[in-house]
């Protein structure tokens, strides 16, 4: 008996507490992830904890040798055992499974391990003394046992690649070897060993237990940046597709302008310019020669503007010009001024990513004579280590960040733009000292 034996009371108690603390982690993540693997995992660790309890019962409570209270007692330690064992290899098969669906392929030695361990635990009821006596029985129970846990442990072994498998695997290891040494603990002392191996099975659990957390841990990690990456690739998909759209109908809105619009536009300059000619009165004239100017001007803005619209001829033109026809642009509304830098005007980019910059710039630039009562505007860009970094900023009233960004289309467009090239954007205003967009984009 092991009442005062401290280090069997200790192992016990330490055993149990690390089982629990194991336990508690794996109703979390199957409170998050529901699955049969935390499911079958709880269940194993939850018959672990009941086997050292009962351990401990036997040898600390009034059940003398070779008596059918002490033999009873070995058979409900039996059972434990067998049914942790089977707990342990359902646990790895799904465990496998969900890293690998092609592991289906070992549902045959899953179910022969369930019906084994069935028509076992109805043996030692219906046969209590025979399955405790016998050696031979004993004997071939645990070998189909280990050869039912090495059809596993040989997947896993051909798998280490994933580091999901290693953890499996070192676990697995661990219990062969905890399992062994107890085997041999009992065998070459012929039952006589103070502990007969339990304190070997001990080690074991927490050897074993703790890789499976590692294991759960490092999915649960792995599967969190999955389900991130798949939501980031989603929104990237979503938007490229709403800006294929966006990109086309603006194509089609720039050709009608310039195929219909523009070819009255320019019929009507041609009619004006006919009058100017024809009529002889100088009001009359200076009149026809005012609106053929308008016509003209007008002309040139729309042809302007369509090509800002069309892809093709963003395409075609450097991003210094594009920018620098922009500024331009709001020049001549003589409303404010707009200051473009770059320190590299032959900078070659994909068009895409042209295209992007320019719908930024453009937003931006309407958004500052719309709201920020702004005085200059000024575009900075240049290049460096593969990317290439644009600064916007404004001498506006500027705006409080928390409350007007969040529900501000335009800087949500923006925002969203440049997520789309996987680069960042950066956002700095106060009231009174302006606005300032810093934007980094990978160009290689």
């Amino acid at each position: 008996m092991y009442s005062d034996d401290t280090f069997f009371i200790e192992l016990c108690f330490y055993s149990v507490g690390f089982l629990s603390l194991a336990g508690a982690i794996s109703l979390f993540l199957n409170f998050y992830f529901s699955s049969k693997v935390y499911r079958f995992y709880s269940v194993y660790l939850a018959v672990l904890i009941a086997f050292v309890l009962v351990v401990y019962y036997k040898n600390t409570g009034d059940f003398p040798a070779k008596t059918e209270r002490r033999r009873n007692m070995n058979l409900l330690v039996d059972i434990l055992q067998m049914a942790s064992h089977f707990l342990f290899c359902a646990f790895v098969y799904f465990a496998m499974v969900i890293e690998d669906e092609r592991f289906r392929k070992l549902r045959v030695y899953f179910r022969i391990f369930i019906w084994f361990t069935f028509v076992y635990t109805i043996a030692v009821i219906v046969f209590p003394r025979f399955m405790s006596r016998d050696f031979v029985v004993f004997l071939i129970t645990r070998i189909v046992v280990i050869g039912l846990s090495i059809v596993f442990y040989i997947h896993l072994i051909k798998n280490l690649d994933r580091v999901f498998f290693r953890y499996l695997f070192a676990a697995t290891t661990f219990v062969f070897i905890s399992g062994f040494l107890a085997l041999w603990d009992s065998f070459s002392t012929e039952g006589n060993s103070k502990y007969t191996g339990f304190d070997y099975l001990c080690y074991g659990f927490f050897l074993e237990n703790l890789c499976f957390v590692g294991a759960f841990v490092y999915r649960y990690f792995k599967v969190n940046k999955e389900k991130k990456e798949a939501e980031q690739l989603y929104e990237t998909q979503l938007y490229a597709t709403k800006y294929e759209i966006q990109q086309l109908t603006m194509d089609n809105i720039g050709k009608e302008i310039h195929d219909n619009i523009g070819q009255k536009l320019t019929l009507a300059s041609i009619y004006t310019q006919q009058l100017e000619h024809e009529n002889t009165s100088a009001d009359t004239k200076e009149a026809i020669g005012n609106i053929s100017g308008i016509l003209n001007e007008t002309l040139w803005e729309m042809r302007e503007l369509t090509k800002s619209l069309t892809q093709n001829s963003i395409a075609e033109q450097m991003i210094y010009d594009l920018i620098e026809k922009e500024c331009e642009r709001v020049e001549k509304l003589k409303i404010i001024k707009a200051k473009f830098l770059c320190y590299n005007k032959k900078l070659e980019i994909e068009t895409e990513i042209k295209t992007i910059i320019v719908r930024i710039v453009q937003e931006f630039i309407q958004n500052s004579i719309k709201h920020s009562e702004c005085e200059t505007i000024s575009i900075v860009m240049h290049s460096n280590s593969g990317k290439i970094v644009l600064v916007l900023t404004d001498d506006g009233k500027g705006f409080d960040t928390e409350q007007r960004y969040t529900n501000g289309m335009g800087l949500k467009n923006m925002k969203k733009r440049v997520k789309m090239l996987q680069g960042t954007f950066v956002l700095e205003s106060k009231l009174n000292f302006g606005t300032k967009i810093t934007i980094t984009l990978p160009i290689e």
